[in-house]
Order: structure tokens, then sequence, then C-alpha cells
């Protein structure tokens, strides 16, 4: 209501009263002056707050002084009525100075609360039982593209994605029930232009006095930036030509591509603890302990990455040996695997290859050698005939004879 038009009301409480008590005054009211107007003066200082509260009670004492307090019609005024007049001129300006105080109070308290709920980071929503919109801020509005008039038509229900409201309404019902007291959910809504939204959507239920159900106090956090970068990870994740897998700090895995599943032979079902995996992939207990206690130290504070080689077990029983590439993501580590079966392999033929070609040119240079040896004997015995030596050497001239 107008705040005018309710000062007015409260200034005018006090003739209607005084009307009311005339016409029922010799056969109902009297010698009670008063009845009527100590709840006029109560009744306007709510309606019309400190100035219509103040009014009305001067306007009633007036009315009370000059009409029913005898001799009626006059302003005569006998020293046993002045006291009642000062108590309920007191208790009017009570009532009005208090009013003044709750309205303030209540003015700015739905202020504070006005502007926490617009100027929130957050969409924030009240929602009936039925799931109507009862009350929605601007970022709400902002999140779903309609205006707050627009929601407030609509339930929640109208904008949730179908096959996330199944799932929300299962965590209402337990809400109800009493099961739970809140809950949190990531869910799709459809914005007025047809695209979608990811929110996270956190929930509470407030409650009457008598503690029945009351409305739903709703918190939407836009989550679609996220989601899109988890999408767009878990696709280069999946599609990776590296093998590789998270875990948790424990070692635990959580999630493995597939090409983690084809170099390693295991799906993530068929290795549920960190235990397990050890086990099988590395079979040799000397090789577990130093995973182990690598693991325990690499841990506790941020590493880069770093590449290591190992020997694992595959489950086909093959023997392979894989570059691991470790680094800690949060509370999470991403693992890295590469298989340099082959590329070992060939380094070992090649290591074979050298050596073989070594030990040749080892045994070709001591033959020469021998038969540089042996035409220098030729070479003394035909200077020893007296004739010219064969076999030139001079080439040799530097090596020991």
């Amino acid at each position: 209501m107008i705040p005018r038009l309710r000062l007015v009301l409260a200034l005018l409480l006090p003739i209607a009263a005084g009307s009311l008590q005339w016409l029922l005054w010799e056969n109902w009211i009297k010698p009670y002056v008063w009845f009527l107007f100590f709840p006029v003066a109560f009744f306007s200082a709510w309606l019309g707050g400190l100035a219509g509260g103040i009014g009305s009670t001067l306007i009633s004492a007036l009315l009370v002084w000059y009409v029913f307090i005898p001799p009626p019609l006059s302003f005569t005024l006998q020293s046993s009525a002045a006291f009642p007049i000062v108590v309920f001129i007191g208790m009017g300006c009570l009532f009005s100075w208090f009013h003044e105080k709750l309205r303030r109070a209540l003015s700015s308290s739905e202020g504070r609360f006005e502007a926490t709920l617009e100027q929130a980071a957050v969409g924030i929503a009240l929602v009936a039982l039925d799931g109507r919109f009862l009350r929605v801020n601007h970022r709400l509005s902002t999140i779903v593209g309609y205006a707050p008039e627009e929601l407030m038509a609509r339930t929640f229900h109208d904008i949730t994605h179908p096959d996330d409201l199944d799932a929300d309404l299962a965590y209402v019902r337990r809400v109800l029930a009493g099961e739970i007291d809140t809950f949190t959910m990531e869910k799709r809504y459809f914005r007025k232009d047809g695209s979608i939204v990811w929110v996270n959507l956190t929930v509470s239920l407030a409650r009457k006095a008598s503690g029945a159900p009351d409305y739903f106090i709703a918190v939407i956090e836009n989550i679609s930036d996220r989601k899109l970068a988890e999408q767009r990870f878990r696709q280069l994740f999946e599609q990776a030509p590296v093998a590789l897998a998270t875990s948790d700090r424990d070692g635990n895995l959580l999630l493995m591509n597939e090409a983690f599943i084809d170099l390693f032979g295991y799906r993530i079902e068929e290795i549920p603890t960190v235990a397990d995996w050890r086990t099988r992939v590395l079979p040799d207990a000397g090789q577990r302990t130093a995973a182990e206690r690598d693991w325990s130290s690499k841990w506790p504070a941020e590493q880069p990455a770093e590449l290591v080689e190992q020997s694992v077990l595959c489950r086909d029983g093959s023997r392979k040996t894989v570059l691991l590439s470790r680094l800690r993501l949060g509370d999470e580590m991403m693992l890295a695997a590469v298989d340099i079966s082959q590329r070992k392999a060939a380094e070992t033929r090649l290591r074979e290859r050298n050596a073989e070609l070594d030990r040749f040119d080892r045994a070709s240079i001591d033959r020469e050698l021998q038969m540089i040896v042996l035409k220098r004997q030729v070479n003394e015995m035909a200077r020893e005939l007296g004739r010219e030596p064969p076999y030139d050497l001079s080439f040799a001239d530097t090596l020991p004879p």
C-alpha cells in the first residue's frame, strides 16, 4: 500500500472509532471511554508508522476529551480525567515508536535480502513445492535467458532437460520425506533460445514455524565452460595415441583410455585396487617395493613430468618395456605409457651387430699386421741374397717391427 494512503487511513481510524462508539455509547460501552481507542492507537501505529500513530493518538485523545469525558461536548477537564489522557497519549506514542523501529528493521532486512539476491554471483530461486518459481534473481535470468516474470510463469520441470528430471525429482522427494536436508547435482537447463546450459544445482528446504515444508531455496551455478573443458579433455584422453590413465593419491586407477587397455591388456574393472594392479603388472617383489617407495616419495609435492623405463608383464603373458611418465594434477596423477619394446629390441640388435663388426674389424687388422710382418721378413731375406726387396712397405714405416 502507498505510504501516503496508509497515513491517511491511520488518521481516519480515530474518527471511525469515535463514530462507532457514539452509536454504541449509551447501551453498550458507557462509561469505558477508551474502549475502542487503544486498539485504534495500536493499529494506526502499525498502519501509518510513527507519524500516523502519533497523529491518530492525538486525534483520539481530543475526541475522547471533547465527546466522552464529562461534561460531554466540552473541553472542560476535571483533574481526575487528566491522568487517563496522559497515559493514553504515552501508550499511543510507545506503540508508534515500537512499530516504527519494527518497520525500519524489517525494511533494512528486506533491503539486505534484496541486495544479496540481486548481486549474488550465482543464480538464486525460491521454488514452490509444486515446482513453480516464486522468486528469481537477475543472475538466474541471465543463465537461462528468461526474464524474471517469464520464469515465474513456469516450473523448473519446464526448463529441465528430460534426461535429468527424474534424478532431480528423486532428490526432491527425499528432501520432502526428511531423508536428506539438502542435495547437489549437475543438470541441464533449456535456455529460452533452445540451447542447453549445464548448471550445478544446490537445493535446500525452507520450513514453516510448524515444521511443515514451505518452499525450496535453489542456488544455480553456470558450469557450461567447465563441462565443455571436461568434454574436450575426455575426447583428447580417449583418442590420444599414447596410453593414458589417471589415479588417485593412493595409486588406484580411476580412468584409462583404449590405448592403455591395448598396451597392458587389462580393463579398469579387472584391477580394482593398486595392490592388484602392481601384483599383475609388476610380478617381481623387488619391482613392486621400488615402485611403492618411488610413488610415496613423489606424491607429497608437485613434481615435473619425468620419464622412467619399466619392464611390465601384460595380460597375455608377454613382457614389454614401457616408458612411463607421471604428472600430478591436483588430487590425481596422470600416467602416460609408451611401448618401447620394439625400440629396445632394435637397440639390442644394433649393439650385437656393432659388437660383431668390432670383432671382425679386430680380426682383419690382426691379419693385416701379420702379413706386414711376413713381408718384412721376405724383404730382409731378399736383401741378404743381394736382391731388391719385392714389397714396398713404406706405408708401414711407422708401425712397430
